[in-house]
């Protein structure tokens, strides 16, 4: 596992607590398209922003079949932006869709404070690199009382075939995240601290998608590397 800027969060002060927040941590690369290597051809996308905490995603996501979703409610202090990426290929368009929700549901986790939250398991694949990250963030925050509040902004989504090839073999899905906007929570006090400005808030997240083997229409997340300090995200 790839791990950067992650401390022991009930060492620190909130002025080095923002730091790790949604900090970047990768699974194992076997399996992953060259994973930050590689930027991901995109399909002709053409975008426009979607904003509010459960929408954005990829047009063409739409045609997959109708899927039974756990809700993620955000509170009014804490908004996720996804910009939206046009996509012909239902399938590319499906698994973009779910990466995003992945992300927001990892988000959500640590806004539940709840290292067992359903919403990440929905979107990862069990006990896999993807799903272990998602716990993993979730739990450094839950431990540390901090949570998020803000606006996180997803742009630049792009997808292409992993190895194996096709709606089988899965798709790899780049996008860039940009935390400025964000501000760390301490819950125990109540006081809310900002992310100093810098590349440090710019990530480009690389999420190997694949089809669920229980539910038709889902695609979930099976290894996931978030660089940090992305200057291609700026």
């Amino acid at each position: 596992m790839n791990r950067s800027r992650v401390l022991p969060l009930a060492a620190v002060s909130l002025t080095t607590a923002a730091a790790l927040l949604l900090t970047g941590c990768g699974g194992d690369d076997s399996g992953s398209a060259d994973k930050s290597k590689d930027k991901a051809a995109g399909s002709d996308a053409k975008k426009q922003e979607s904003a509010g905490a459960e929408t954005g995603g990829a047009d063409g996501a739409d045609q997959a079949p109708e899927v039974d979703r756990p809700a993620m409610k955000f509170p009014k202090d804490m908004n996720m932006i996804f910009e939206k990426t046009k996509l012909s290929d239902p399938d590319q368009a499906a698994a973009l869709n779910d990466a995003e929700n992945y992300a927001r549901s990892t988000v959500y986790g640590i806004i539940k404070q709840d290292p067992e939250d359903a919403a990440y398991k929905f979107y990862s694949e069990p006990k896999s690199p993807a799903a272990k990250y998602a716990k993993y963030q979730i739990d450094k925050h839950a431990s540390g009382d901090l949570s998020l509040s803000g606006e996180r902004r997803h742009s630049d989504a792009k997808v292409q075939p992993a190895k194996g090839g096709g709606k089988k073999g899965g798709f790899v899905v780049t996008f860039c995240s940009d935390d400025s906007k964000i501000k760390g929570k301490d819950l125990q006090s109540g006081t809310t601290f900002p992310f100093e400005p810098g590349l440090q808030n710019f990530w480009l997240w690389t999420v190997d998608m694949v089809p669920s083997k229980s539910t038709e229409g889902l695609w979930v997340a099976h290894d996931v590397v978030v660089k940090d300090k992305a200057k291609e995200c700026q």
